[in-house]
């Protein structure tokens, strides 16, 4: 995994979120408190287990019947994108889940690109680490 962190553009995808991070922070200005258990679960164990579904089954199977491309983006990853932003109308609103859409092409496209699914894995991690760790949920 270690290469990934040579390539610019994986380095840039990594930092994308910190000004979305810094504008929360400075909006609401929470006070993060949060248990152990519950965060090692929403920033290793869920992003692990999402991706392995989203792109490690399904975008490879979408990207065998759908091979369009929307210039960078592929409409495996577009596809996948969408139904990974409805899987979180389970347990977030509707603009939360939405909210998820934009991250969701930023893993898929990584995992396309570097052909493995620990990139997706590590942004997704490093992703809701920041989140989680900024508004304390």
């Amino acid at each position: 995994m270690g290469h990934l962190f040579k390539e610019p553009l994986f380095v840039f995808l990594l930092l994308c979120p910190v000004p979305v991070w810094v504008s929360i922070w400075l909006d609401q200005s929470l006070a993060p408190s949060f248990a152990p258990i519950p965060f090692l679960m929403l920033v290793v164990l869920y992003p692990v287990l999402e991706e392995l579904v989203f792109r490690g089954f399904i975008q490879p199977w979408l990207a065998q019947r759908f091979t369009q491309q929307l210039g960078s983006l592929t409409a495996a990853n577009i596809i996948t994108s969408l139904v990974f932003a409805a899987a979180h109308l389970i347990n977030h609103s509707p603009i939360w889940a939405a909210a998820t859409f934009i991250p969701s092409l930023v893993y898929g496209f990584s995992q396309e690109r570097y052909k493995t699914l620990l990139a997706p894995m590590a942004l997704h991690c490093f992703y809701n680490g920041g989140y989680v760790l900024i508004t304390g949920i």
